[in-house]
């Protein structure tokens, strides 16, 4: 004889709403992956009788605008235009709203194994790349962190962040590498606020270097995210390059129409 799970349900002596219990009992089974793959979460119809419930806590748990907005927002979700709901069935996704610096934070709080990992830290002259990103001239030194983020064990994006920065500002490895971001250290210890990122996406092919370092074959497809980045007072401070294996990632977006 097959056991099917039983699906937890709604506690009625409860003194929370019924809508707020419904999402989430939802919430949590979107995080455990519940359901089968490309179906919709679950329709009106299908909550109502699941927990044997009128329509108007089920309309209102559905149609909060944080409910949808939260979920879409953490990457729980993705949701297709008269189709329904649909759960993500592969983490991680990077969220559309998604905070400069917070990868790590956000996979650890969706109860990821994620390590972070400082590479090296070095000054070095402006290339002219950057001279051309940043409008630096060729005498300008920028601050360069390196750092791996990996996924149980497994590396998944490497990230180059060149910082405009005073030479009288010195970080120690071991600071960056305790914090999941450089910008969270910059704000706390130098009242720096690097407030927005410009992005910019993009499909390539990994290097000989970006290959190694995120094991795969040099020629495999990576997604690059590279990123102006600016201080509260819209100033341009430092640009970063990210690297992705294109496997292993998706990134969430939401267009309006």
């Amino acid at each position: 004889m097959v056991k099917h799970a039983i699906k937890p349900t709604i506690d009625r002596s409860s003194s929370v709403p019924l809508y707020k219990q419904i999402k989430e009992i939802l919430m949590k089974e979107i995080q455990a992956a519940v359901g089968e793959t490309g179906r919709p979460i679950s329709t009106e119809y299908e909550l109502v009788q699941r927990f044997h419930v009128s329509r108007a806590p089920v309309r209102q748990a559905l149609k909060e605008l944080k409910e949808l907005k939260e979920l879409a927002d953490e990457g729980y979700v993705y949701r297709e235009r008269a189709k329904g709901t649909f759960p993500v069935q592969e983490l991680p996704v990077r969220p559309p709203g998604l905070e400069l610096g917070g990868l790590v934070r956000f996979l650890r709080d969706q109860g990821l194994d994620c390590s972070s990992k400082i590479l090296s830290m070095d000054r070095l002259l402006s290339t002219e790349k950057l001279c051309t990103i940043l409008g630096l001239k060729p005498s300008d030194k920028l601050f360069r962190i390196s750092r791996l983020i990996s996924l149980k064990v497994k590396p998944l994006v490497w990230t180059q962040t060149y910082l405009l920065v005073s030479e009288d500002i010195q970080l120690s490895k071991q600071e960056v590498e305790k914090v999941d971001s450089i910008f969270m250290l910059l704000e706390s210890e130098q009242g720096i606020f690097v407030s927005r990122g410009d992005h910019q996406i993009c499909a390539t092919n990994a290097s000989s270097m970006e290959g190694e370092l995120l094991g795969i074959k040099c020629g495999d497809s990576v997604l690059v995210i590279e990123t102006k980045l600016y201080t509260r007072n819209d100033r341009l401070i430092g640009w970063r390059r990210a690297v992705h294996r294109a496997d292993d990632y998706k990134f969430s977006f939401t267009v309006n129409r």
